[in-house]
């Protein structure tokens, strides 16, 4: 998808912090984000794409260019993170299965090498931090996916907690990941624009590995909901 001036405008406000660094992963997709029905959600952005070894123009493209993106970071990426390298998989199948092109996001989008670092920064720089989340949910509002895959216990909670005003919880007294994944849709987001999205979890991708198998009943489940609400 080539990024015209407006967008290219719009996402550089979501990945350049106040020093004008590539701080944030708004988003990633192969394609135009605009199509996309399906939001698959980690907990925060890691590993961390290291900004003095990318162009702002290349990773902006990289964006909205699963092949490029792939080519620029791929190898590093999954290298790095069995949650990332799994992810990638779960998209795939998302692609040949439900012929959807997912986008891959974060609760909070501020780009980390991982948890302990998340910690760090929200106790020394809390506006960074904030703006990580904020990105999100402006991502979220922007291109309005019919649903939501949480993927992680992590992700659950920040989700719950970050979005309980607008949160339609029918289970909310149900933690553990696992038994959310069996329930399917558990809870709807009520966002500002109107739209609504349907709201599922499932297990960290980072036990999805390259097949999924362990996973084939979330799948089978998100497969027939997705198909009858109809693209």
């Amino acid at each position: 998808m080539a990024v015209s001036t407006g967008f290219y405008k719009k996402i550089k406000a979501w990945v350049t912090d106040d020093d004008a660094r590539l701080a944030f992963r708004p988003f990633q997709v192969d394609g135009n984000p605009y199509k996309s029905s399906i939001f698959v959600v980690g907990a925060f952005a890691a590993p961390k794409i290291e900004s003095d070894t990318t162009d702002e123009r290349v990773y902006i493209d990289a964006l909205v260019n699963g092949l490029l993106f792939d080519e620029m970071y791929g190898y590093e990426m999954k290298r790095k993170s069995r949650e990332y390298f799994g992810m990638t998989y779960f998209m795939e199948w998302l692609q040949q299965e439900l012929d959807e092109h997912a986008i891959a996001t974060y609760i909070n989008t501020l780009q980390i090498q991982g948890a302990q670092e998340l910690k760090r920064v929200h106790k020394e720089a809390p506006d960074l931090y904030k703006r990580g989340q904020v990105i999100f949910q402006e991502v979220v509002e922007e291109f309005q996916p019919r649903f939501i895959v949480l993927q992680g216990t992590e992700a659950v909670q920040q989700f719950r907690a970050n979005f309980a005003a607008q949160l339609t919880d029918y289970y909310s007294k149900v933690s553990k990941v696992q038994e959310l994944e069996e329930l399917g849709i558990f809870a709807e987001l009520n966002c500002k624009s109107g739209n609504t999205v349907k709201v599922l979890a499932c297990r960290s991708m980072s036990y999805y590995g390259k097949e999924g198998k362990a996973f084939q009943a979330f799948k089978d489940k998100l497969q027939a909901i997705f198909n009858a609400t109809g693209k």
